[in-house]
């Protein structure tokens, strides 16, 4: 992939992937997930972050070959099915609003937009496949690398905070007796 088809790809879908993460992550406050789906869905949520975020991170140092792009593709694959598996999960528990559907729809579709760009673009990769992992022979610039790195980690901060605090309340909610635990819950589901 060349460098500027990979800018391309960094500022036209990686930061619109970040920033309907980020707006997510805002939508599941004010819904309150801790106390509605609470810690399964957002330990669902660490897992789609990571089918994407994995194979982003490793595009940056590898080069583009075919078993690259058969992990990429299956990561997204992945990707597809637990968004689905999330948001069955989470429709019966908390209310999941037009606008946080509008983001996962982001979320859902631009993964497939940067999965199809970079088979796109790497074809001849399938044509002559090399099924072993290598590093770039041409590294890209370390600005880029960090730059992307550093995004990933803050997306990652978000997803980890909305676990630890889903982690949190669920241990508060064991110890409170039954009934003023479902009271919140009903509470937070009416937002």
């Amino acid at each position: 992939m060349s460098h500027g088809a990979l800018l391309i790809s960094v500022l036209f879908l990686l930061a619109p992937w970040m920033l309907a993460g980020l707006g997510d992550w805002l939508c599941h406050r004010h819904s309150l997930i801790e106390r509605t789906s609470g810690p399964r869905e957002s330990a669902l949520h660490l897992l789609l972050y990571l089918l994407i975020a994995v194979p982003a991170g490793l595009v940056l140092f590898l080069e583009v070959n075919a078993m690259l792009l058969l992990f990429m593709t299956g990561c997204v694959l992945a990707h597809a099915a637990a968004s689905w598996w999330d948001s069955g999960f989470a429709q019966s528990r908390r209310h999941i609003s037009a606008l946080e559907q509008q983001v996962h729809g982001y979320q859902d579709m631009l993964p497939l937009f940067a999965l199809t760009l970079v088979l796109v673009l790497n074809w001849s990769a399938l044509l002559r496949p090399d099924w072993g992992w290598s590093l770039r022979l041409e590294p890209l610039p370390a600005a880029w690398i960090w730059g992307v790195l550093l995004a990933l980690a803050a997306g990652l901060l978000l997803v980890l905070e909305e676990l630890w605090r889903c982690l949190r309340s669920s241990e508060r909610q064991d110890r409170q007796p039954a009934s003023q635990s479902s009271a919140r819950s009903e509470d937070a589901t009416r937002i």
